[in-house]
């Protein structure tokens, strides 16, 4: 007997997987798409046909593999200990030499949107590696960001790579997509600006029908009755007195001269804009701190809060100041982001009735956790890309969740974070365009 159930569409995936030596499963997060993996590569190594296997994955989600793997039966779990079976990181999997030059039967991407940029180097050691298996599955709930066709071309490299010689070298090529290289392929399904990105696609039926000949796609809302989300409430706090002079000074002229603080271009204005939203900016010579009312909105909100909650932070300053929050409000909290040595820490959240709070950056707490023991997310401030602002979301609202999910949002009156916020309800990443627009309302409302 199987130690794990699988539900309707995951009997499906594992069907596909059957009949698909590359196959990409676009599962939205929360539906289980590792399990049909699991399965598969369990009956693959118990027929012989597998002896090596390599899962690269996020760093935080690798230790939900092999928990997953735990939960399987024990005549699965033999299967799989029968083979050499390696979980890796993304940035494990191509600096290091014994795997990116390695040789797996099976290979599987998890958040295989990690490589849809063709020209980052983990990209091509991925695919590389992919070219060398038999077997190559992918999985992500988030294939392309904002309708941007061209994230596919590396996906499904891996899924069905072909090899193309050219002057004496070998390129991998996706099959599927006409075994062309990137910029003939896109320059052939799509108008290009002048920086050669796609700003048109005209062929988005003939690349839907490519991809989906190797690929499958369900939302959670297809297939799962977890209970809804519920609409955003923000959480508003007004820029202290002190610091609208600075911020008006940044917005305006990209620079704040008594703290010799310059923005040299747009996403350095961006960030400033930001930070000081927050309650700080980076100068040439050091961190300069500025007065900020989030974190007594933070603490007047947890006070009369009693179950679990979530809080997601872009910047780290950001995140330090939660946790002083949370510590001197006696929530007992963990913290999830780059410096944190154990990625797994999140299990101890969902475990540990003393454990009330997880404090998460996005980059790192996005994908592939699960944090159902909380119904309620805080977003300190918000993320300038909608697929990760998604993902955050999602973190609460898995297979386990019993409850309504809750977001709130905390915005800085007369900032740019309103304009961000404006755009991820929108699913809108927010981009320099978008900037430029807040910008020019801001110096239009700073003169009535």
């Amino acid at each position: 007997m199987s130690g794990i159930e699988l539900y309707s569409h995951q009997e499906t995936a594992l069907a596909l997987l059957r009949a698909n030596d590359g196959f990409a499963l676009f599962m939205e997060q929360g539906t289980g798409k590792t399990f049909p993996v699991l399965f598969r590569l369990a009956e693959l190594a118990g027929q012989g046909k597998v002896r090596s296997a390599l899962v690269v994955a996020p760093k935080a989600v690798c230790d939900g593999w092999r928990e997953k793997i735990g939960q399987l039966s024990g005549e699965q779990r033999r299967q799989l200990g029968s083979i050499e079976l390696r979980i890796a990181s993304y940035d494990i999997a191509w600096r290091r030499g014994d795997i990116a030059d390695g040789t797996f039967d099976a290979v599987v991407l998890d958040e295989s949107h990690y490589v849809k940029s063709p020209s980052a180097n983990r990209t091509k050691a991925c695919i590389r590696i992919a070219s060398r298996a038999r077997y190559r599955w992918i999985l992500t709930g988030t294939p392309t960001s904002n309708g941007q066709l061209c994230n596919l071309w590396s996906q499904m490299a891996v899924v069905d790579p072909v090899a193309v010689v050219s002057r004496g070298r070998e390129y991998i090529y996706p099959g599927c997509l006409g075994g062309d290289s990137y910029y003939k392929w896109i320059e052939r399904v799509a108008l290009l600006d002048k920086w050669r990105k796609p700003r048109k696609y005209i062929d988005v039926q003939g690349v839907q029908e490519a991809v989906g000949a190797l690929s499958y796609r369900i939302t959670k809302a297809e297939c799962l009755d977890l209970p809804e989300k519920l609409p955003d409430e923000v959480l508003r706090v007004s820029l202290d007195q002190t610091v609208k002079p600075k911020y008006r000074s940044m917005a305006k002229s990209s620079a704040i001269l008594e703290l010799d603080a310059l923005a040299g271009n747009p996403l350095a204005r961006s960030l400033r804009l930001r930070q000081i939203a927050s309650g700080f900016i980076d100068t040439d010579d050091g961190r300069v701190e500025l007065a900020c009312r989030k974190p007594a909105a933070l603490r007047e909100f947890i006070g009369g809060f009693e179950g679990k909650f979530v809080v997601f932070c872009e910047f780290r300053r950001s995140i330090d100041e939660v946790s002083s929050v949370l510590a001197a409000e006696g929530v007992g909290h963990v913290v999830l982001d780059g410096r944190s040595p154990d990625k797994g820490v999140w299990r101890e959240f969902q475990a540990d009735p003393t454990v009330r709070a997880i404090i998460c950056q996005y980059q790192t707490g996005s994908a592939g956790i699960d944090l159902y023991a909380a119904d309620t997310c805080i977003f300190y401030e918000p993320t300038l890309r909608s697929d990760l602002n998604e993902q955050a979301r999602d973190r609460i609202h898995r297979v386990g969740q019993t409850r309504a999910c809750s977001y709130y949002y905390m915005l800085t009156e007369g900032t740019v974070e309103t304009a961000i916020y404006r755009a991820l309800r929108n699913y809108e990443d927010f981009s320099e365009a978008l900037l430029t627009e807040y910008l020019s309302e801001y110096t239009k409302g700073e003169r009535l």
